[in-house]
């Protein structure tokens, strides 16, 4: 089954091939199809913002379409958990940063606020999932990821993923840096199941 997943972001991209390696699944980027990337508005709701990635390409391709957001969920903050850049960012300009240096404001803010509840808080990522079908039909799942954020950075800061670099896995109990590639699929298992359910795929 070949799937447009509407995202560019090329980590993102690499892990979700990975967790569907041997479904017989092949996710195409929009330039694999000779399509712009398309940008959509976010907001709150993370479940409707994966609903407005897939719609931007429909009509722009006969495939089924995946879209995907995500939610970092720190129970003890008044944070909206679906900003989790803008949160990190605080009113900076991207643009005018290298991804380096968003990385760093995202380990700055996040680790700070680990920082203020003794160095380890509870946190969770949530994330959406929308599936469009060729018929207009779309389908949606969710998947939860319990995670403790720290204030301390472990092992090198991924630029796409800079606040795995902060937190320890629950189900394995390691900081993201020790876990061995079995720990990582342990880790992402919810994301595995809600795209084999989303996509009828085993």
């Amino acid at each position: 089954m070949r799937v447009l997943i509407a995202t560019t972001n090329p980590a993102k991209v690499e892990r979700f091939r990975k967790l569907l390696r041997d479904t017989g699944v092949e996710l195409l980027v929009p330039q694999d199809l000779g399509l712009e990337p398309v940008d959509v508005d976010e907001g709150s709701d993370i479940a409707e913002n994966a609903r407005r990635k897939v719609l931007a390409y429909r009509g722009l391709t006969d495939l089924p379409i995946l879209g995907m957001d995500n939610a970092f969920v720190i129970p003890s903050e008044d944070l909206d958990p679906a900003m989790v850049k803008r949160n990190a960012l605080a009113g900076l300009d991207e643009t005018a940063m290298s991804r380096d240096e968003v990385a760093a404001a995202y380990i700055a803010f996040y680790g700070s606020i680990a920082v203020r509840h003794g160095g380890r808080v509870p946190a969770h990522w949530e994330d959406a999932f929308a599936l469009s079908l060729p018929d207009g039909t779309v389908r949606e799942d969710r998947s939860h990821r319990p995670v403790t954020l720290t204030a301390e950075v472990h092992g090198q800061v991924d630029p796409h993923f800079p606040t795995r670099s902060l937190y320890i896995v629950e189900p394995s109990g390691k900081y993201v840096v020790d876990q061995t590639p079995e720990d990582e699929m342990l880790e992402l298992q919810p994301v595995t199941a809600a795209l084999k359910r989303l996509l009828g795929v085993a």
